[in-house]
């Protein structure tokens, strides 16, 4: 694969890329982007093999392996996002040589995309950013408009995914990556961080009632929030804190987290998306 050089675009090509600090497998994870995301290449590490990057989504930047990564031009990318319009429905879907089994050509994750293909009885074919093709079940992958879960029941997927610091896959999940993954599934961009999320998140006007999508941010009287989870209704919020699980804002209500009610910073609306009913 010949390496993108200074500032060219590229297609992330495996299910899940590690971004870490600095250019070595010993850095600290500080995100992952997902397959089919769009990166802009800023610089190299030595030897070529580490590329520091920055996420057009969301602005992240840091140091991924090259052999995790497409190099394309403007036009390419544009192509790419015009075609790749399968995202997982499902947490986790197995891309397989042939219908219905065959070896594993990838995994693809929940917020991940690819190129959809033609359908045969139980099976889609599907189109990864380097070419690669496959199968998965039909069923599993949304391809255009398609209908959004809401947060409650996206949440009943993701309930007990392990918490990873800077994970965003079903192997394992931050706060703010979990947050940033619910709701770009309905249309609303946050950055990576939990700060910066509280940042970008209005506080709630004088009797404005909390709804379902604002977020929660939880951290230190001063300085930056540390945590973050989504209200899904009836004051129960979703987040990641040693795994993925449900706990409640109200003091006395059994699903209270003690020790992290403490540490609540308040209650911030980011823009809006297509939330479901409470």
């Amino acid at each position: 694969m010949t390496g993108p050089g200074r500032r060219e675009l590229a297609v992330v090509r495996l299910a899940a890329l590690d971004v870490r600090r600095s250019p070595d497998h010993a850095g600290e994870l500080g995100s992952q982007l997902l397959m089919g995301e769009v990166v802009r290449v800023l610089g190299r590490g030595s030897g070529a093999r580490w590329y520091r990057i920055e996420n057009l989504a969301d602005g992240y930047r840091g140091w991924v392996r090259a052999w995790g990564l497409v190099p394309m031009r403007p036009a390419g990318v544009a192509t790419w996002r015009r075609r790749a319009r399968g995202r997982p429905s499902r947490t986790w879907l197995e891309v397989r040589e042939s219908r219905g089994g065959g070896a594993l050509v990838s995994p693809l994750f929940w917020g991940g995309r690819v190129v959809p293909g033609e359908t045969r009885g139980r099976f889609r074919r599907v189109e990864l950013p380097d070419g690669r093709r496959g199968w998965v079940e039909a069923r599993g992958l949304a391809a255009g408009r398609r209908a959004v879960p809401t947060l409650a029941d996206r949440i009943g997927d993701l309930t007990g995914i392990p918490y990873l610091w800077g994970g965003k896959t079903p192997a394992g999940m931050d706060c703010s990556g979990l947050v940033q993954l619910l709701l770009a599934e309905h249309g609303v961009r946050l950055p990576r961080d939990a700060a910066d999320q509280e940042r970008t998140c209005r506080p709630l006007a004088h009797r404005e009632r909390a709804r379902v999508g604002d977020l929660a941010f939880f951290g230190p009287k001063r300085g930056a929030a540390g945590h973050v989870g989504v209200l899904i209704g009836g004051g129960r919020y979703a987040h990641a804190r040693g795994h993925v699980r449900v706990n409640h804002l109200e003091p006395g209500n059994p699903l209270y987290d003690n020790e992290l009610g403490g540490q609540f910073r308040g209650i911030r609306r980011p823009a809006r998306g297509r939330f479901g009913p409470i």
